[in-house]
C-alpha cells in the first residue's frame, strides 16, 4: 500500500475547500431585470420550477426531479432550468452531470446574469481532477462576480488549484 505524500494530501485539502465554497454559495441564481423587448418569464414556469424544487428538498426528491427534468426539455433555453439540476446533480455526487448543466447554463446565460454558474463549473471541474479547466471556469467567475468576499475565496481556491497542477507537473517530472 502506499502512503500518501504531499500531493495527496493538498488534493484532499484543495477537494475540501471546494465543498466548503459550493456550500458558502447562494442556493438560487441571481436574475437580472426582464428587458421591455424580451417576453416576460411564464408565471407557469416559475411556479413549476418553484414546486419542482421544494419536492427535490421535501418528502418526494425523484418526483421533483423528474419535473425539472421535463421543465428543460419544455424549455430548453431557460438556464434557471438548468441551474438547478446542476445544483441537485451536485449534491447528489453526480459531478460530471453537474459540470455539463452549468457548461449549458454559462452557454445559455448570455447576459452574464448567472456568474455563480462558472465557480460551480469551476468547483465541479476540481472535484473531476480537471484542473485546468476548473482554473478557467473560476477566472472567468472571479471577472464577473462584484463580490469582493467572493473574490477572495476564489482566490484561494485557484492559489490552491495552480499548486496542486505544480505538484502534478513536478510528480510526471
Amino acid at each position: 500500500m502506499r502512503r500518501w505524500g504531499t500531493v495527496h494530501y493538498l488534493a484532499v485539502a484543495g477537494a475540501l475547500a471546494v465543498v466548503v465554497l459550493l456550500f458558502l454559495l447562494p442556493r438560487t441564481p441571481r436574475t437580472a431585470p426582464v428587458p421591455e423587448q424580451a417576453a416576460p418569464a411564464p408565471d407557469d414556469l416559475q411556479r413549476r420550477l418553484d414546486e419542482a424544487v421544494a419536492l427535490v428538498n421535501g418528502q418526494e426528491p425523484m418526483q421533483g426531479i423528474m419535473l425539472l427534468r421535463q421543465l428543460a426539455e419544455e424549455h430548453p433555453e431557460r438556464p434557471e432550468v438548468h441551474w438547478h439540476l446542476g445544483l441537485f446533480s451536485l449534491q447528489s455526487g453526480q459531478v460530471d452531470k453537474a459540470a455539463a448543466r452549468f457548461r449549458k447554463v454559462v452557454e445559455l446565460d448570455t447576459a452574464g446574469t448567472l456568474p455563480e454558474a462558472w465557480s460551480l463549473l469551476g468547483q465541479s471541474y476540481a472535484m473531476m481532477d480537471s484542473i485546468l479547466p476548473a482554473i478557467d471556469a473560476l477566472t472567468r467567475y472571479r471577472q464577473l462576480t462584484p463580490d469582493p468576499e467572493a473574490q477572495k475565496a476564489t482566490d484561494q481556491a485557484l492559489e490552491e488549484l495552480r499548486i496542486n497542477l505544480d505538484e502534478q507537473d513536478h510528480a510526471l517530472r
